[in-house]
């Protein structure tokens, strides 16, 4: 005690070993400290800075304050001046009498809590001394300007090809690729740990650590360039931070070129597109500035407030309280967005593993998450264990803590009346998808042509009016080729049924007189022909060619007076049959041409409006019967589907009030009822931790102004009654614990 009295009140000095950096101009004027042997850096504004500097071990504080009030225009208290070198002292700064010379005890491998852990690996600084030799192009500003542009031609081509991209990459994986993925994941992690490593180096300062990194139970790599902080400029310290994530944008361009020009079979271009699928998200989760990575170091270094993280966790803790208004609102501001966003990954993580461990083992995997969740928070656990059994040993102490509790019990007491006798409605919650209360298709009845579009997207149109219609033209060739067969065929059958004239009768019978005459003649002349034939005066050929005369004339009589009996007895009934038969045929065809001619008109069957996308560009397309053509949907009334997980379902009945809010008007709330709720649950195509099945709740809505689309979302509110605040405060846990805790059993 007596020697560190005299260090603080005498003549203090620095250390020797300690590393210091002046930053800053003017009033913004800053001193770096770097303690090498615990790896530490101390900031100190610019009267402390003064201090600091002229700790010499031969000004003694009385002749130093009178400079400082000199130097600055402020009174310095002597008790200030002493409090701020006896913290010196405690920060282990300032140099013993006793001690010759400060060991540097080797940094701890491993460093950090659970949640934080760095284990030390590697001291890097030789090999980056070489490699900055061989890489000194890479911070030329020509070198900078190229791989810039690099870059942006990298943006191009994948907003170009995203499509593609994402095709190929769904194709990437398998259990082959795993491996592949590991390695050059590791590989572009090394690369984006060595550019901070190098660009530190180039710049001036040490990298002697080289790491793992386990944060919130995530590996990952880390490069220790706290030197950075030493350098005055502040542009070279925002370079090592941000030259991690421009290594990983120059990689993830040339993995772009890579894949472009490659073909899909190539080692190459899988290497690439593992590049580029995985690049965008390690450069974003890395320039997070909520948690300790690159993006943390670089708000860090451009705000100029060291240890940013550890200052506003102390501030908004009330253990900070010297502080400039400008680093107040700092400190404000990112603290809550750190611890918010903190306990949020720290929940999301407790709740993964509590579920993974819960689902495969039970009641034993519940007590294993317990342990595990002990040993997360053991250190503010012992804490309040600490105060707690300390407070009760003390009489005074234990005093206050029963003060304490009464007052907590003043505020416990009327909680729980509210909890008891206050009501609330509860609300059930889930996603929702409109579908039209009513639609149709619109599809030809017959094969054709489209001629004409009279509606496009978005018309309103009444049941019956016309949408398009079929080209007309191989249908009306048709029915004018039945319509000539069928006159040709109804004249025929005129003729059949009217029968033969008196004319042709006549005709007839004077033909068969003629015949008779005929062969009458014939015969004479045959007799003649045979008495000279007899006497010797004829020949047997001219017998023969008269007795030839008699039989044709013969056959001419018998062919007219068949012609003759024909006549007399009309048509044949199956002749007339067969033409009405014909006639029949042709009049069913020239129907059906009629009625395709008809259905080449396609009108809409309900009121509605018209949902086909460039309906118009279908103009003069082939169609074949039942292709579709157009859909019209009758909007005024809709439907919406939602699914409600099943651990809900049984507060939901039909006929409950239901709130729903689309995502594309989030300032107007739509009503409706519950309409039905779905006998089945829905299955789920992949499931895995996170994953619940849902049942689907049907409501109707009036939708006169026609602002919900099919297939639009949102999130819906079913009114399930009032509910006791103890009920709605702990329904879930009591579900949990009735339910699964009672299943580990």
């Amino acid at each position: 005690m007596d020697t560190t009295q005299s260090n603080t009140t005498t003549q203090p000095k620095l250390r020797r070993d300690l590393v210091l950096s002046a930053q800053g101009n003017g009033d913004a004027t800053a001193l770096i400290i770097k303690d090498p042997a615990t790896a530490k850096f101390f900031r100190f504004r610019q009267v402390e800075a003064f201090v600091l500097q002229r700790l010499d071990g031969a000004t003694s504080l009385d002749a130093l304050r009178p400079e400082v009030e000199r130097t600055f225009g402020v009174a310095v208290a002597p008790a200030t001046l002493e409090q701020f070198v006896a913290k010196l002292d405690r920060l282990g700064l300032l140099a013993k009498e006793e001690e010759t010379a400060v060991s540097h005890a080797p940094p701890k491998r491993a460093r950090g809590s659970l949640l934080y852990l760095r284990l030390a690996s590697i001291d890097p600084d030789r090999l980056l001394t070489r490699l900055d030799r061989l890489l000194r192009f890479c911070f030329t500003p020509a070198f900078v300007v190229l791989s810039a542009l690099l870059i942006l031609a990298g943006v191009g081509i994948t907003a170009s090809n995203w499509t593609e991209i994402l095709q190929d990459f769904r194709g990437l994986w398998s259990f082959q690729t795993l491996l592949v993925m590991w390695v050059v994941v590791s590989v572009a992690i090394t690369f984006h740990e060595f550019a901070h490593g190098l660009t530190c180096k180039h710049f001036g300062g040490s990298v002697h650590e080289l790491g793992f990194l386990l944060l919130y139970f995530q590996p990952a790599f880390y490069c220790n360039v706290s030197d950075a902080w030493l350098f005055p400029k502040k542009s070279r310290r925002l370079w090592v931070g941000f030259a991690g994530a421009y290594c990983d944008l120059l990689v993830w361009a040339l993995a772009a070129f890579a894949w472009r020009i490659t073909d899909f079979s190539a080692g190459l271009h899988r290497i690439a597109l593992i590049i580029l699928g995985t690049s965008v998200i390690r450069t974003l989760f890395n320039l997070n500035p909520l948690i300790k990575l690159d993006g943390y170091y670089l708000l860090s270094d451009y705000l100029e407030i060291p240890n940013l993280r550890a200052k506003a966790m102390a501030y908004l803790k009330r253990q900070l309280t010297d502080v400039t208004p400008r680093e107040r609102r700092i400190y404000i501001v990112y603290g809550l967005l750190a611890a918010t966003y903190s306990y949020w990954l720290l929940a999301w993580v407790a709740l993964w593993v509590e579920g993974s461990l819960t689902r495969q083992y039970q009641g034993s995997g519940f007590i294993m998450f317990s342990a595990l969740l002990g040993l997360v928070f053991q250190r503010p656990l012992g804490t309040g264990y600490a105060k707690l059994t300390g407070a009760m040993k003390s009489g005074p102490a234990t005093l206050g803590a029963f003060r304490r509790l009464a007052k907590f019990l003043a505020v416990l007491v009327p909680l729980g009346a509210l909890l008891f006798f206050v009501h609330m409605e509860l609300k059930v919650a889930g996603e929702f998808n409109v579908l039209p209360a009513h639609n149709a298709d619109i599809r030809p009845e017959v094969e054709g042509i489209i001629s004409e579009i009279l509606v496009d997207e978005g018309d309103v149109v009444r049941k019956g009016d016309l949408i398009a219609r079929l080209s007309s033209r191989e249908y009306s060739s048709d029915l004018r080729q039945i319509n000539a067969a069928i006159d040709q065929k109804q004249a025929n059958l005129k003729m059949l049924k009217a029968g033969s004239r008196a004319e042709e009768l006549d005709l007839a019978r004077t033909t068969v007189e003629k015949g008779r005459e005929r062969v009458k003649y014939a015969r004479d002349l045959y007799n003649l022909n045979k008495q000279l034939f007899d006497q010797s005066l004829l020949s047997r050929k001219e017998l023969a060619e008269s007795e030839e005369e008699v039989s044709v004339r013969q056959k001419e009589l018998e062919e007219s007076q068949g012609k003759l009996k024909v006549l007399l007895a009309g048509s044949r009934p199956e002749e007339i049959e067969a033409t009405e038969a014909e006639i029949a045929r042709l009049e069913s065809q020239r129907r059906y041409d009629n009625e395709q001619i008809q259905r080449i008109d396609l009108v809409s069957p309900i009121d509605g409006v018209v949902t086909t996308h460039k309906l118009k560009e279908k103009l003069g397309q082939h169609v074949l019967k039942g292709d579709l053509i157009a859909k019209v949907h009758e909007l005024k009334t809709v439907t919406a589907e939602i699914a409600v997980s099943e651990k809900e379902i049984a507060d939901v009945a039909v006929g409950q009030k239901v709130l729903l809010k689309a995502r594309a008007y989030p300032q107007r709330l739509f009503e409706g009822t519950v309409t039905s709720v779905a006998p089945t649950v829905n299955k789920l195509e992949k499931e895995g931790v996170g994953s619940e099945k849902t049942i689907l709740v049907t409501t109707q809505l009036d939708n006169a102004a026609l602002l919900l689309k099919p297939e639009m979302t949102g999130t819906a509110k079913i009114c399930c009654g009032d509910r006791r605040l103890l009920d709605l405060v702990t329904r879930r846990l009591s579900r949990y614990l009735r339910v699964e805790f009672w299943s580990w059993w």
